[in-house]
Parts: structure tokens; C-alpha cells; sequence
């Protein structure tokens, strides 16, 4: 990993940790990490980074609230309205060549899906690996990623259904454990979920995945056969009313980046040539 560069970006106040890797003149790739405690991007995607930088621009920042960029909440408006902002006002500071190819990992996944919803920023595609763009998680996914418990097992079985293994994954363990603990995480996870007890419910329209069918970009997921945390027949429901999304299938957990990096590189390099093919019959 000694040829991954960091540092820090200020976009709109927010002091934000981001990495790159590959050369800058190549075609980019932004990867988003998930939404789980602890989470930051070199842990969604360190491996995943090493084998895509050989041909890639790749750049991976931690989303806010997570690792070291700063610990910011929005309240009142969806959980994908201002990350899609924060990394539109990233991506405007950041010297890539050309449209980037997104790619996101469970929340991070869903996040592509809805930046491709309404062209946030300039993308060459979006691929969402396991992540939904929101709906059809199982129970399992609402309960043990909800609320924080004390201590390290606690992190290990987030790991646990995350990846459907805790072995050899020591060290990711740790390194989720200790993000879990730095000031502010905890406060931006739980604190959008607090609601006045006078206040009454507010019923929030949400259009998707029908405006999918819209997108102007080529759209891929990849779903796993063994991941616990959605429904397994969840691609139904996008398929139904959004066809132009392409769903490919491969062996492993929730999130492969983690366990298959290697296999994800290799279906993230078709998806990148098929939608390059695309692109040029536009």
C-alpha cells in the first residue's frame, strides 16, 4: 500500500480525507465505502485499490462522519441528499481526467445508485456492489448495524456479517474498533435517528429505483450469493420497472471488496468496458 497517497480536501468547510492511487492521467474510478461502524475507505477498498491503480486513476475518500474527515450531520433531508453534494464539491477540486467511473460498496454502493438518478456529478458509470440504493434489507442488517454495543466483539460480528467470517481479518477488526471510538463517529451514526417525541411522523417521497429507468449513464450491481443483509430477490424490484441496469452475480458475502478483491477488480474492469462501449454509441 506504500504507493496509495492521502491527504486532506477542503470541500464547502468540510476537511475531508481522501486517497489516490494509479496514474492521474489514467481513466478514474471514485470508490465510496460502506455505511457500517467504523467503516472508512481503505478498509472497504485498500485491496481493491492496489489491483485497480495498475490501470486507474483510483480515488477513495472517507465520507463524513467516518474515518478522518470531519464528523458532520444534516438534519431533515435524506441520508443521500448532502453526501452526493460533499462529493460532487470533491470531485470539482480534484484534478482527474475525465468523468469518473463510481463504484460503492453496500451504502456506498447505494450512493451510486442515487448519483446516477440525477447525474450529481459528472460520471462515466455507477456500479453498486451489494448495495440496494436503500430498501430491502433484511432484519439481521437493521438490527446489528443500528445501534453501537461496547467493545471490540460487538465490531467483530458487524465484521462478521459484513464479510460472513472473522477469520484472518484481525487486523480489520482493529482498525473498525479504533474508527469506531474516534470523537464524533459515535455522534454521527446515532444523532439523525433521534426524533422529537411530540413530533409526528413525516411521510418522505422517494421516487426510486423507478427514475433509474432515467439515468443517463450505463448502471451495474453486483450482488453476491452468500451476503445475509438484503433480500435475496431484492434485484426484482429494480428490474421490474428500470431494465437498463445490468445485475451480475458472483460468489461471496455482503461485502466481497473485502474477501474477493481480486474478483471484484476483475467484474469492475468488464462493467468499465462495457459501459465505455456504451458511452461511445451515445
Amino acid at each position: 500500500m506504500s504507493d496509495v497517497e492521502h491527504g486532506f480536501v477542503d470541500v464547502g468547510g468540510i476537511r475531508t480525507s481522501c486517497y489516490a492511487a494509479g496514474d492521474p492521467t489514467a481513466t478514474p474510478v471514485l470508490l465510496l465505502h460502506d455505511g457500517a461502524w467504523g467503516a472508512d475507505a481503505m478498509l472497504s477498498w485498500g485491496d481493491v485499490i492496489s489491483d485497480l491503480a495498475a490501470d486507474h486513476r483510483v480515488v477513495a475518500p472517507d465520507l463524513p462522519g467516518f474515518g478522518q474527515t470531519d464528523k458532520v450531520v444534516m438534519f431533515g433531508r435524506s441520508p443521500y441528499e448532502h453526501r452526493l453534494r460533499h462529493i460532487a464539491g470533491l470531485l470539482e477540486q480534484l484534478d482527474l481526467n475525465g468523468p469518473a467511473h463510481v463504484v460503492g460498496t453496500s451504502f456506498g454502493g447505494s450512493l451510486a445508485l442515487r448519483a446516477a438518478l440525477g447525474s450529481a456529478w459528472p460520471m462515466a458509470s455507477a456500479t453498486s456492489v451489494a448495495g440496494t440504493g436503500g430498501p430491502w434489507r433484511v432484519d439481521l442488517a437493521k438490527q446489528l448495524l443500528a445501534d453501537l454495543e461496547p467493545g471490540r466483539n460487538y465490531i467483530a460480528r458487524v465484521v462478521e456479517v459484513l464479510t460472513n467470517t472473522t477469520s484472518g481479518l484481525d487486523d480489520h477488526i482493529d482498525r473498525r474498533y479504533e474508527n469506531s471510538l474516534i470523537p464524533g463517529h459515535y455522534a454521527a451514526m446515532v444523532s439523525p435517528r433521534l426524533k422529537h417525541p411530540d413530533a409526528a411522523p413525516t411521510a418522505v417521497h422517494d421516487d426510486y429505483p423507478a427514475r433509474l429507468a432515467d439515468a443517463t449513464v450505463p448502471i451495474s450491481v453486483i450482488t453476491t450469493r452468500q451476503d445475509q443483509l438484503v433480500e435475496p430477490d431484492w434485484p426484482r424490484h429494480v428490474q421490474a420497472v428500470a431494465p437498463n441496469v445490468a445485475f451480475h452475480q458472483m460468489e461471496g458475502p455482503h461485502s466481497p471488496n473485502i474477501t474477493h478483491p481480486n474478483e471484484v477488480a476483475a467484474a469492475l474492469r468488464v462493467i468499465f468496458s462495457d459501459a465505455r462501449g456504451a458511452n461511445s454509441e451515445v
